[in-house]
């Protein structure tokens, strides 16, 4: 990773609210979620990484969203991909696209409740729609998938799971969390376009290794990037995580070689200071929220929950080559304030075209 993580100033405070919010949705009813389960992935603790600048009220309101699709996901995998439930699961999402539709709804469930209450509250244009629609028909493809036994092939995996992790919808609240209003036209660029894929593909196939054991390895989804490379490669296990791993390295430098050529496209078109200084916030924010996201998946017990948890603290990392390491509210990944970078990338075997 070669940015660094910052931990927001209100991360107990965002914590705090989270876990009300949760409760008051009813996803602590122990199916997907248990409170203990809750308190071990720190969902809490999420935003607080990947949004360190935000306000107190953007960022509350921005981990809701977030916490809302980590239980989208597992109600989805636990009530429907581990049972096969292909009706089921479609009545399921077509319950939740009314509810984005409407607003409102007479909620048989938390994560319809959850929705419906996020909507409420959000100001969500076209794009939005079409984002949170696109990770709800990812959830279907990967239900169909699973109930036939089938493994996409990696490039068809790599595409869809940019719906399912809803990468364009966490590069626009990391852009909104920054305010910066950018022209339509620049987003639409192929550059930018380029930029939110990679930024997107980088926290998904990260948790395809993360979650291989606790979600593939356990037989509730055929949709793995290691399930897919081992078979398309005629690979071992190992040797799959491995071109998975290189990929997301592959990943990250294409975001950087896109980051040097921003300024030569904020003067192709035309941008004014202040959009060159929204730009350089957005790019900023996408920096921070791959580097807390990272943190964040190996501090949270999301995939190595146990029955008596104990959450790893954000302020002290363990582990090879971490113990002169510290974070700190708005401060890089390190015991010093300006430290820039930390750890590094490997080889690549794939590369995006």
């Amino acid at each position: 990773m070669p940015f660094a993580a910052r931990l927001s100033p209100h991360v107990d405070r965002v914590r705090q609210h989270t876990k009300t919010w949760v409760r008051d949705m009813g996803m602590l009813g122990g199916a997907p979620w248990s409170e203990a389960f809750y308190d071990a992935a720190d969902y809490g603790g999420f935003g607080p990484l990947t949004h360190p600048t935000a306000s107190l009220d953007d960022l509350k309101h921005i981990n809701d969203w977030h916490t809302w699709g980590f239980y989208l996901h597992d109600a989805f995998r636990e009530g429907f991909l581990r049972t096969r439930n292909v009706p089921g699961g479609r009545t399921f999402i077509a319950r939740l696209k009314d509810v984005l539709g409407s607003g409102s709804a007479v909620s048989l469930n938390p994560a319809e409740q959850g929705l419906a209450d996020l909507v409420s509250r959000s100001t969500l244009d076209d794009d939005d729609c079409a984002g949170v629609t696109d990770l709800l028909d990812g959830l279907l493809w990967e239900l169909h998938n699973t109930a036939q036994g089938r493994v996409p092939d990696p490039i068809d995996l790599v595409e869809m799971r940019r719906k399912t992790n809803a990468g364009e919808l966490s590069a626009a609240l990391a852009m909104k969390s920054v305010g910066a209003d950018l022209p339509a036209e620049l987003l639409r660029n192929s550059t930018m376009r380029a930029l939110v894929d990679s930024f997107g593909d980088v926290p998904g196939l990260r948790q395809e290794i993360l979650g291989f054991d606790t979600v593939y390895g356990s037989g509730a989804s055929t949709t793995s990037a290691v399930l897919a490379v081992r078979q398309f490669f005629e690979c071992e296990p190992q040797q799959a995580v491995s071109v998975v791993g290189d990929l997301v390295a592959a990943r990250l430098r294409q975001i950087g070689s896109i980051i040097a050529e921003l300024p030569s496209i904020a003067d192709e078109y035309a941008l004014d200071a202040e959009a060159k200084a929204g730009l350089h916030r957005y790019v900023e924010a996408l920096k921070s929220w791959l580097a807390g996201e990272l943190l964040w998946s190996q501090r949270s017990g999301r995939f190595s929950f146990s029955p008596s948890p104990t959450r790893k603290s954000f302020h002290s990392p363990a582990g090879l080559g971490t113990q002169s390491h510290q974070i700190h509210p708005k401060a890089g990944v390190s015991g010093r304030a300006d430290e820039k970078h930390v750890g590094t990338t490997t080889n690549t075997v794939l590369v995006r075209q």
